[in-house]
């Protein structure tokens, strides 16, 4: 079967959008690769047939109009090239091979048999959301920090969960409960799935909804693995939601940025406490925790 390779480069805040507009468009699959600092490259695989033109399309409508929803989506290039594969599928499969995280993290795709040691926690996921599989650094950042988080009284919060495998890990690490919130609509079932498929769907309440703001309840734990851009206006609301000493911890920070996010915490009454790094096609990716000083007398 011959197959039609579609390569959108963009800037990482539209990617997540992207991503889901290709998923919406029938992707078989999509792949992320950071092109530079400033760029992302997906890239995706549909059948080569006639749909091929109106899904590139559908795409440059799409990224065209982005920039109306104030997410910037520079250089929006669409590349388009025929592959010849019999075995794409299978050869798109090698490409996500199980992946051990921290210590004792293990995410394999669902189609995967590899064995496992008992003290393993054990996360089932196939490739899909932007950040969402493992096999980004902001990911895996994000979970060695939230593996030294989490105690067994943990309520926590994940702010933008999207696959929802930070909230598979909290759950499985031993939290005892987690709310999982998230704005895009078409990421809400992905979740749901994925949180069936683990075993954790009765014990986590998923909701759609724009960060903190409609939250009324207390955690000990907040965690978004999210951009910049979206963690800044919602670092404000993240000390009254917390018990005393509670944890932030933020990935999908660039090296660059990390200064700036820092001075926002230590601002909001949070003293910084560990910062992990990694560094991936050139470009060095950093997660953070922070511990609240915030007093709250209520």
């Amino acid at each position: 079967m011959n197959w039609a390779r579609i390569t959108v480069t963009t800037s990482p805040e539209a990617s997540e959008a992207v991503a889901n507009c290709l998923f919406e468009l029938n992707a078989t699959g999509v792949e992320f690769k950071d092109s530079d600092a400033s760029t992302v490259n997906l890239i995706a695989y549909y059948p080569l047939d006639d749909r091929v033109g109106s899904r590139m399309q559908r795409l440059r409508d799409f990224l065209a109009e982005l920039p109306t929803w104030g997410i910037q989506s520079h250089p929006a290039r669409i590349d388009l090239k025929p592959v010849k594969s019999e075995n794409w599928e299978e050869a798109w499969k090698a490409a996500f091979p199980p992946r051990r995280v921290g210590k004792r993290i293990l995410i394999i795709p669902t189609w995967s048999n590899v064995s496992h040691n008992e003290t393993d926690v054990l996360i089932q996921l196939d490739p899909g959301m932007a950040f969402g599989t493992g096999h980004h650094p902001t990911t895996r950042l994000s979970l060695e920090l939230l593996e030294d988080a989490i105690e067994s009284h943990s309520h926590v919060v994940d702010i933008g969960c999207g696959s929802g495998i930070l909230t598979i890990a909290a759950m499985k690490l031993g939290a005892q409960r987690v709310d999982a919130i998230e704005l895009d609509a078409t990421a809400i079932p992905v979740a749901a799935a994925n949180f069936e498929i683990n075993g954790i769907a009765s014990q986590v309440n998923l909701t759609q909804g724009d960060g903190l703001k409609d939250v009324e309840g207390k955690y000990h734990l907040i965690v978004g693995n999210i951009l910049t851009k979206a963690i800044l206006p919602i670092v404000p609301y993240c000390a009254p939601r917390l018990h005393a000493a509670g944890i932030v911890i933020f990935s999908g920070i660039l090296d660059t940025e990390l200064a700036q996010v820092k001075s926002v915490l230590e601002a909001h009454q949070f003293q910084c406490v560990q910062v992990v790094r990694e560094t991936e096609d050139n470009i060095t990716w950093v997660g953070i925790k922070a511990v609240s000083q915030f007093a709250d007398t209520q």
